[in-house]
């Protein structure tokens, strides 16, 4: 506990002393501190969708195409200057998609000035916002990292996305960013418990029982998924230019204590709490520009991140059934790697994207995707962008994988959802994006 305190207490004195001691912004400031104002932008997504795939469980067959607002939130930010040039910031971003349960994405304070910058809050941190690869190229939804998850039937047990597991999404954490210096940056980022948002209580016992602020797992089940205390998240950035040649190096770590909540064997004896194998896992990438030509690919490795630590671990949801993760302990939490090029001509960005993922999900049974993505985007006016994206996915898996996911979701109640077997499809989007 001294040591905590000494530690937090240094901190704070540090920030202080940073405020107190940061050089006036000449190329900001001419005249003085600038009082706090409000300044409020966002955006909108709507995406139309057509696909072709060889699974239609879980509602997804019948006729197409398939329309969503996928993506819409406003950012309402206050933001003003002191006297020696400090930046000092509040913003709150709402997610403004019909018939959302979760309405506020991001809250957090910033302080920013040639020390670095200082985030408190409910927002991301490096791990997300320090990784350049192929997805920071593709256009459309995203490709590998996109829109597909709302039509297409991916495999059990396939990892998805472009983030680690145990990412710790918008919990409330700590994030400190250094100034540039000879084109290195540095992040960091502390999260108590990547289960607690806003005004939550103090809970490191039974996490979260609804939906978790972020902490990406293996499943979809939001409510069983294991969390995170002591969320440590660091990243690293490398930026270079060189005549019409730029790079940009990247990468990220995670580490933090993960438990999972297991109501089966809760009662007035025992927690509960079940210690799972700790987060660690990290993250590479990097994007080489010349002129209007970019080329980048990345790779991720979850190591064994979130999975039990014992062969047939068993929990009880909120039925109460049984589900057993029988072999998944001697399992991984998978790895991905990617590749992507883009071009740039006028208002059109041209770009083409693949992404392989790889799982053990155990005794050495195999989970996998390919992901081909080519996205075209169109910007005709300020502010407005049109785009088409051609995705073409394949996804493997295995029997033990279909029973255990189909055992998670049925878990829940009034789920009727099953876990998907082997899968392909052609997927077409065509969407447009307008920001303010």
């Amino acid at each position: 506990m001294v040591k905590s305190l000494f530690g937090t207490s240094a901190l704070a004195g540090l920030a202080l002393f940073a405020l107190g001691s940061a050089p006036v912004y000449a190329e900001t400031l001419t005249s003085g501190a600038v009082p706090p104002s409000l300044k409020i932008n966002g955006f909108t997504s709507i995406n139309a969708y057509v696909l072709n795939q060889q699974r239609r469980e879980n509602g997804r067959g019948g006729p197409q195409p398939h329309i969503g607002v996928d993506a819409s939130n406003l950012f309402f930010t206050i933001m003003g200057y002191s006297v020696n040039g400090i930046e000092y910031m509040y913003r709150v971003t709402l997610e403004t998609i019909p018939g959302s349960s979760t309405t506020m994405q991001q809250n957090y304070g910033q302080i920013k000035g040639s020390f670095g910058t200082f985030q408190v809050g409910n927002i991301v941190g490096p791990e997300d916002t320090m990784i350049w690869d192929a997805g920071k190229i593709i256009g459309g939804t995203g490709g590998f990292d996109g829109g597909y998850n709302n039509v297409y039937n991916m495999s059990a047990g396939v990892m998805r996305g472009n983030d680690n597991v145990g990412d710790k999404g918008n919990a409330t954490t700590v994030v400190y960013y250094s100034p540039e210096v000879g084109g290195w940056q540095v992040g960091i980022a502390y999260t108590p418990s990547t289960a607690h948002q806003g005004d939550g209580k103090l809970d490191n016992m039974t996490g979260g029982t609804a939906k978790l602020p972020g902490n990406r797992g293996l499943y979809e089940v939001k409510g069983n998924q294991p969390f995170d205390l002591r969320h440590v998240a660091m990243g690293l950035t490398y930026k270079k230019e060189i005549g019409k040649w730029n790079i940009t190096l990247s990468g990220a770590g995670i580490t933090a204590k993960s438990y999972f909540f297991n109501s089966n064997i809760a009662n007035n004896t025992t927690s509960g709490r079940v210690p799972f194998q700790n987060a660690k896992a990290y993250q590479l990438g990097f994007v080489v520009g010349y002129g209007d030509f970019r080329f980048g690919g990345g790779y991720l490795d979850n190591g064994k991140s979130h999975l039990p630590r014992s062969p047939n671990f068993t929990y009880g949801g909120s039925t109460g059934d049984k589900v057993n993760l029988t072999s998944m302990n001697n399992g991984n939490a998978g790895h991905a790697w990617n590749v992507g090029a883009g071009y740039t001509l006028g208002a059109y960005q041209l770009a083409a994207s693949y992404q392989r993922t790889n799982r053990n999900t155990g005794n050495f049974q195999k989970a996998h995707s390919d992901f081909y993505s080519a996205t075209v985007d169109v910007t005709p006016f300020q502010g407005l962008k049109v785009y088409t994206e051609v995705d073409y996915i394949r996804s493997r898996t295995n029997s033990v994988a279909v029973a255990r996911e189909t055992a998670f979701l049925n878990n829940q109640s009034g789920n009727s959802s099953v876990g998907v077997g082997n899968n392909s499809g052609l997927l077409g989007i065509v969407g447009t994006k307008i920001s303010f």
